[in-house]
This record gives structure tokens, sequence and C-alpha cells, in this order.
């Protein structure tokens, strides 16, 4: 499958013709004080050709044109550093199958390069047109031979898909840490991503290596999350989104819309959340249970939100009455074991009676939840115990209960042993205004690992 250069997706994503973007590149090159520089068409369509590559002053002024750091034009080289700016552009654009997934999935796996992007990436309207193309994709029939190149062996791909599965049941069982669970998951998703784009396949292969990339874009999703990373993992569950619907999955196409509405109840509107559970559920009716039980939990906070008490206690009274049921972990994609259930609900039950006004239910549910992580759990830590305990942190924060929101902190350091940055930086963040608290100061200090600590 011949892969587009990244340039030239970037040069069409602005509507300008090779002309264009020489002069585009000359001007700025002389603005930031480059020196004059030839503005010739042929060169553009060189650059994109990958017959040659830029000068490294030509590669600086495009990278101000495109919002990269310089200094990640030097660490990443060319073209690799395009994709930081690539990544947004296309998942922003309308969904596409072929060379269109492909180049989506090429850009997630540069996701662990970029500096935190902003959330939310798509929303409203153009989230509504993303997922009616997803539905429609998921359940659409194809045929006939994709990509160019020898096809990949189905040994090999048995190999592939034996060590997903690995990776997902070591998520869920917790026995890796999430770093490095992140870093292995990240090395599949670069082989699957590699062998679109390098081998030919019948329509058979093509739907196993697009649903290997949905498993695991899926998986550094959820493990994302667990780092403190939202605004990755929600891109990495929108190439997955694509990849999934690509292959015709809606299981997995379903599991990638539950994830991006935890991130749409955390940053985004609550409409949107809503919306996604919504086409969760239409485009796979038959959930398992676990997975219903998340879906119900989600619709349930999105609906406090909107200040809907009634309708939000009759969505956790039916997530409730699944999860004592004893649902099962709900397979691949949905990145929660089943005791991580019954601590998402309790958490959805603290964050909907904080949005409702009801902050002594609120600090009922989140003690249940502390109680919980403070039982050592004979497989390991829960890779989400420090995102679990952040929620428990806003919640005593809301409730201005200060000596709690100390040992929440401590809490979370004493279970994970040194949290991840990004989540150590959130958890300082959320802290920052009680830093003169002497509680509160000592436990922010906890937050900095030692000299070389892992």
């Amino acid at each position: 499958m011949p892969v587009v250069h990244p340039l030239m997706l970037l040069r069409t994503g602005m509507g300008l013709s090779h002309p264009e973007y020489a002069r585009l590149v000359a001007e700025r090159h002389a603005g930031l004080g480059h020196g004059r520089m030839a503005a010739r068409r042929e060169k553009v369509s060189r650059w994109e050709s990958g017959r040659i590559a830029p000068e490294h002053t030509a590669q600086l002024a495009m990278a101000d044109i495109h919002d990269v750091p310089a200094e990640e034009v030097g660490r990443l080289g060319w073209p690799h550093w395009l994709y930081l700016a690539v990544g947004d552009a296309l998942l922003r654009d309308e969904f596409s199958a072929g060379d269109g997934v492909v180049a989506v999935l090429r850009g997630s796996v540069h996701l662990a390069e970029a500096a935190s992007p902003p959330e939310i990436v798509v929303r409203g309207a153009a989230l509504a047109t993303q997922l009616d193309a997803a539905i429609v994709q998921a359940v659409a029939v194809r045929r006939g031979r994709v990509g160019y190149g020898p096809p990949a062996g189905a040994e090999g791909l048995d190999w592939l898909n034996a060590r997903v599965a690995a990776l997902e049941q070591q998520f869920n069982r917790a026995c890796v840490p999430p770093s490095a669970l992140y870093a292995a998951a990240l090395a599949e998703h670069r082989l699957v991503v590699r062998l679109l784009t390098a081998a030919g396949y019948d329509r058979s292969a093509a739907r196993r290596l697009l649903r290997l990339g949905a498993r695991t874009g899926l998986l550094c999703a959820w493990i994302s999350d667990a780092l403190g990373e939202p605004a990755r993992a929600e891109r990495q569950a929108l190439a997955a989104l694509r990849a999934a619907a690509a292959a015709g999955e809606p299981v997995l196409v379903s599991a990638a819309m539950m994830q991006l509405a935890l991130r749409h109840l955390e940053a985004g509107d609550p409409a949107d959340a809503r919306r996604l559970v919504r086409a969760a559920r239409l485009v796979y009716p038959r959930h398992p249970p676990a997975f219903a039980a998340v879906l119900h939990s989600e619709e349930a906070v999105a609906l406090a939100r909107q200040g809907e008490g009634g309708r939000s206690d009759r969505s956790l009274d039916r997530a409730a009455g699944i999860v004592a049921a004893g649902a099962d972990a709900s397979g691949p994609g949905a990145g929660l074991d089943a005791d991580a259930h019954h601590l998402t609900l309790s958490l959805a039950r603290a964050r909907a009676a904080i949005h409702l006004g009801r902050p002594g239910q609120a600090g009922q549910h989140v003690e249940a939840v502390t109680r919980a992580l403070a039982v050592p759990r004979g497989d390991g830590t829960p890779p989400h115990a420090g995102l679990f305990l952040l929620h428990v942190l806003d919640a005593h924060l809301a409730l201005g209960e200060v000596d709690r929101v100390a040992a929440v902190v401590e809490q979370a350091v004493a279970i994970t042993g040194v949290l991840p940055p990004a989540l150590a930086l959130r958890y300082r963040e959320r802290i920052a205004p009680l830093r003169h608290e002497p509680l509160v100061r000592r436990a922010a200090e906890r937050l900095v690992p030692e000299a070389g600590a892992v």
C-alpha cells in the first residue's frame, strides 16, 4: 500500500499547490533570518517523493509554519518530525479507507514522541459525522486484495495476535508497570503499521492486520490513560476507531467509542460523551455485561453534568445491577479487569454526586475506593490505581477536606511507588492552591521521585 508522504498531507490540508507552498516556505525562511531561498515547485515535489531531504534551515521554516518546536526537527529528523503536525490534521479529516486509515495509524505511532497536546481533537458536529461514518464502515462488506509487495504470512500474523493478546492480559492483570507495558504495546503497534505499509493482503489478512492495529492502538490508549496522558489517549483511540471501522469490527469500534467517552467526560462536552455512548450501543447492541456497565456509568456522569439527577441515578442503578451480578471483564479493548469495574462504578457515583450537589454521597463512594485500593492484590497494583485516586482527590478537593487530600496523595505514592511524570504533574496542579497547608505541602514533596528512582 503506497504511503502518502506527511508533507503532502500537510500541504494539501492547507489547500496549497507545490508553487504556493514553496513560496510560503521561502518567505518564512527569510522571516526567521535564515536568508533567501529559491521558491521552486520542483523542490517541494522532490521532498514529497522522498528523493531528497530539505536543508536544515528549510525544515526549520516548515516547522515554524506547522507549529512544531524547532528542537523536535533535530531530535526526530526528516521526515519523522512532520508526523507531530500531521496527526491531528488527519484525525480531524473525514473518514477514509485504504491509504487514509494507514496514514492515521502511521501518525499514531509518533504520539509518544510528541509534546502533550491540548484536548479535545474532535468534538461537536465533527464528532457526530465521524461516529456515523464509523458505524457505516464497521458493517460494510469489503472484497479484493489491498496493498503492494509480498503478502504477510498467516503464521506471522498468528504470532503477532498471540503477543497482543498476552499484552492485553498483562494490562488487565496488572503484572507489568504501565510505563513498561506501554513500550511493549507501542512496539507491537509499530510492527502492525510497518506491515500495513510494506506488504499486500487479501481481504482476510487485511482485516486481521487492521484489527490488530485497532487493538494495539486501544491498548496504547488505555495505558496512556493510566499514565496520566489523556490527550494522547484520545488521539490513539481516534486512530483505533478508524482502524476498527475499516476492519469491519463493531466490537472494537464500540470499545474505541467507550474510551473516547471517558475523555469527553473529563475535558469535553457531556453531550458529546452521551453521543459516544449512544453510538457505542448502536454499532454493537449485544455488549458483554461488564462493557454495558461501563457505558451506563459514563452515561450517568454525563447526565449528572447536565443536571439530570433522576436519569443519572437510573443509569447508575443499571450499572450497579450488572456489576452485582458478577460481570466478567469485557474482553479485548475494554482496558479494565473485573475488580476495576467495581471501582469505576464507585467513582462514577462519586462524580455524579458532586455534579448534582450531593457532597455527602460523594464522600461515601470515594471512601469505598480508597479502602479497596488499600488492600494488596496478589497480581500487583491495578494499572489505573493512580488515576482512580486522582478522581478521589478531586472529590475531597470539592468537599474541602484538606487532611483527606494529603492522605490521598500519600496513598497514591505508596501504591504506585513512583507516579508516572504526567500523572504526578496532574496531582501537583490539583493541590497547588493548598500548598500553604503543612500536610499538603509534605504530601506534595512525595510526588517528586528521589534521585535514581525508577
